[in-house]
């Protein structure tokens, strides 16, 4: 989460070419992080999420299975995602 927010790929970039620019570094605390995929790795990373004091909203294949959560403040089936509509 931090690694985005900070854009740690462009301090990385400017530290290389020696130019140092102040920039805004994006709030973490109250922002959404959706994840899809809610095995391991999706709950870990919800775990690191809600140390930032950020919302959770997951998707599960099987959403029974996480309904009592706490990392989660809401989850949802695949089935329950608006489709984009070809043009």
């Amino acid at each position: 989460c931090a690694y985005f927010a900070k854009d740690l790929p462009r301090w990385e970039r400017n530290k290389e070419d020696k130019k140092y620019e102040r920039f805004v570094v994006g709030e973490l605390r109250g922002a959404t992080l959706g994840i899809v995929g809610y095995g391991d790795i999706g709950r870990a990373t919800a775990k690191l999420a809600k140390a930032y004091d950020m919302r959770v909203v997951a998707l599960r294949r099987r959403p029974e299975l996480s309904e009592s959560d706490p990392l989660i403040d809401k989850i949802v089936a695949p089935d329950q995602v608006a489709q984009p509509h070809p043009t």
